[in-house]
């Protein structure tokens, strides 16, 4: 997994598509407030690491549909779902 910075922003990203799904899924750091709702709708995705802060577990635990309902439940919107034709969420 990468961390890199875009802007003022952190971001934990996959840097390629994932090879099921593809897409990629980053949550920046920087906005994540750690509420762990990401985690309690697709456990087999994300996780909170020791700081609190999502990250993705797999990329491929769940549909993509999946996938951006479990990032629309986070209420700083951290969490961002790229296709390969762009953004999916937000």
């Amino acid at each position: 997994m990468d961390n890199h910075r875009t802007g003022e922003a952190t971001l934990d990203a996959v840097a390629e598509p994932s090879a099921v799904n593809s897409i990629r899924i980053e949550v920046d750091r920087d906005l994540c407030i750690g509420s762990g709702d990401c985690v309690d709708a697709e456990p087999e995705v994300f996780a909170l690491d020791d700081e609190g802060k999502a990250f993705v577990l797999d990329t491929d635990a769940a549909t993509p549909d999946e996938v951006v309902d479990a990032a629309r439940n986070c209420p700083v919107t951290a969490i961002f779902v790229i296709g390969e034709d762009g953004y999916i969420y937000p």
